[in-house]
């Protein structure tokens, strides 16, 4: 295990808590255990299969790691939960309830404030730009970190696109046989967006296509729904 990640351990620890205890009801229902007891099940498999795995991408200094160490909050959850059952469509809908009502922890002023940043192309051109140069910086020296692309001008038929080039989630999945994982946990951002009202499409994924992972944004359209997940939806995207 990295030393970054042995010396926040009880950070990480407090941060699954954070989330599954949003969904402590569907926790116990599915797997039949009190919650404090399935929760340190689920801490044991993620500090000894995941934990002891992650590659170190730059720890705190990057948004990327909350990205990497959050996602497979899940994975520990889910490959628990099948131990007593549950299929990873079981586990998927799980996911979306705990993003959903953290998501909607926020005060609703503040995410109407960051709906209304999402509908600002200029702006989130200028953000992202200052992401991908941050980015770049951190890849030089720790290789496998998250790349990032903003499209200027955007793809066609969108006011707003950035590409994601590199993802440590997929590449991590793929090393260590969680694939199953990688469409729910993109799926997500679906969620993330929705709930802001922020209209997302993607058709391309690292996971899936090997390329990049595009975030499009129409603003006179419509949120996509995320449950059933989109990828299940009949469209297009991922």
């Amino acid at each position: 295990m990295h030393e970054y990640y042995a010396m926040n351990r009880s950070k990480f620890k407090k941060g699954m808590d954070k989330f599954l205890s949003l969904v402590a009801p569907e926790l116990e229902k599915t797997s039949g255990k009190k919650y404090a007891e399935l929760f340190e099940e689920i801490w044991d498999y993620y500090e000894k299969q995941l934990l002891e795995r992650f590659p170190y991408i730059g720890g705190d200094k990057v948004s990327g790691t909350k990205n990497l160490t959050g996602a497979y909050y899940f994975v520990a959850m889910g490959e628990v939960l099948k131990r007593y059952g549950a299929t990873i469509e079981d586990v998927g809908h799980i996911m979306v309830y705990a993003y959903e009502r953290n998501t909607l922890k926020t005060p609703k002023f503040v995410r109407t404030l960051m709906g209304k940043l999402y509908r600002s192309p200029k702006l989130l051109n200028k953000m992202l730009l200052k992401k991908d140069a941050k980015n770049a910086e951190n890849t030089a020296v720790n290789p496998g970190s998250f790349e990032t692309q903003t499209q200027i001008p955007p793809e066609a038929g969108f006011d707003f696109s950035y590409h994601n080039l590199v993802c440590p989630l997929a590449n991590f999945a793929r090393k260590y046989g969680y694939e199953e994982y990688m469409r729910y946990l993109c799926n997500l951002d679906y969620v993330n967006f929705g709930l802001l009202g922020a209209p997302l499409y993607r058709e391309h994924t690292c996971f899936e296509d090997g390329d990049y992972c595009d975030f499009k944004l129409k603003l006179n359209a419509k949120p996509l729904p995320y449950w059933p997940p989109v990828f299940s939806q009949d469209n297009p995207y991922k």
